[in-house]
């Protein structure tokens, strides 16, 4: 059975990208790749070694943003990137576009679909809003396309296909983030997400923390900070390796997360390190023991956690972990390579008899 992959672009290391990893893994060194987008060189990692093809898009699209400001032209550059018919399977990571790349009719197309950024609330330009109608048309019949469908929520997809869809928990690696003891830590900081934060945003958690005598470090992308960086550099951890960042979770207060519209992925790490977290809420991980809802006083004192068991806390992260994601996708591909198979056996039979 012949599988290639296929994912909206190739700009950015993030969960996303390693989903798309993740798959790439269990389908082997020779596996295709085909992308609305690809900047190469612009993520690190074995990736770069397979076959990408792209489309006209990758001459001047080097980031989500610049193929969202893009989004008119997708629907003509996914007919002109054709899957070709020697493929028996298509295993599609959609963030909301490319389960519409063109296809032939008789390959199997499993689509995945993990967000849609088309619907995140943000600023459009004239030719977005001009095209939305044309995008929003495209995006529905590329599922209409898919096979096998599975979303990591029901509300990014109509109503209608709602039978037809899997409900799929979106793979995070959280091999490095562990429940470590106490004795080690001292825990007199707290953490703050900065990737759901603008400038002023930023800068009006930092007054409040600072204010409160508050010890804090900003983790994750901080590119769109920068000014702010500037000025209060030593507050702004990053983005590093799971090595790095294990450590300075499991030694923290508690995480302060306001991200409602993504995969809150550092909730996660911090919850698989038995770390409390405060949220604004989001669609992936209710309120509970050890993920509590975020008040009015969360950046002018510090939060009074009550005990709570780690390893509860762990196990809600944990449903999230990556080997969990391929087990399940290894359990799909041994159905559909059996279902296959039957169809050749007797689409042969049907020959031989006439």
């Amino acid at each position: 059975m012949k599988i290639v992959v296929s994912c909206d672009a190739v700009v950015d290391r993030d969960y996303y990208l390693e989903a798309v990893e993740a798959v790439l893994d269990m389908v082997g060194d020779n596996c295709e790749l085909y992308t609305l987008v690809h900047a190469p060189k612009s993520v690190v990692g074995p990736i770069e070694m397979r076959q990408i093809k792209s489309t006209f898009l990758s001459n001047f699209t080097k980031s989500w943003t610049q193929l969202l400001a893009n989004s008119y032209l997708i629907p003509s550059a996914s007919k002109n990137l054709l899957i070709p018919c020697t493929a028996d399977l298509i295993i599609n990571i959609s963030r909301g576009f490319s389960h519409g790349i063109k296809k032939c009719e008789q390959t199997r197309q499993l689509t995945f679909v993990v967000e849609d950024l088309y619907t995140k609330p943000r600023k459009k330009n004239l030719k977005e809003k001009i095209f939305s109608l044309l995008v929003k048309s495209f995006q529905k019949k590329g599922l209409n396309q898919a096979d096998d469908l599975w979303v990591s929520r029901l509300d990014l997809i109509p109503a209608s296909l709602h039978d037809k869809a899997k409900l799929v928990r979106p793979p995070v690696k959280l091999g490095d983030y562990k429940i470590l003891p106490d004795a080690l830590f001292q825990r007199d900081y707290i953490l703050v997400n900065a990737e759901p934060l603008n400038n002023e945003q930023a800068e009006t958690i930092i007054t409040s923390l600072e204010k409160a005598n508050i010890k804090f470090k900003f983790v994750g992308k901080d590119d769109h900070l920068e000014e702010l960086k500037l000025q209060y550099e030593p507050h702004f951890f990053g983005n590093r390796c799971g090595g790095e960042m294990a450590p300075l979770i499991s030694g923290c207060q508690y995480l302060i997360d306001l991200e409602e519209n993504e995969l809150p992925v550092w909730s996660l790490k911090t919850m698989a390190s038995g770390r409390p977290v405060f949220s604004a809420g989001n669609n992936f991980v209710e309120f509970g023991e050890g993920f509590y809802q975020a008040d009015s006083t969360l950046f002018d004192k510090i939060q009074k956690v009550e005990e709570f068991d780690k390893n509860k806390v762990r196990a809600k992260a944990v449903a999230f972990e990556e080997l969990r994601f391929k087990h399940i996708l290894n359990r799909e591909l041994e159905i559909i390579k059996e279902e296959l198979a039957n169809k050749t056996t007797a689409e042969v039979s049907r020959a031989d008899c006439c």
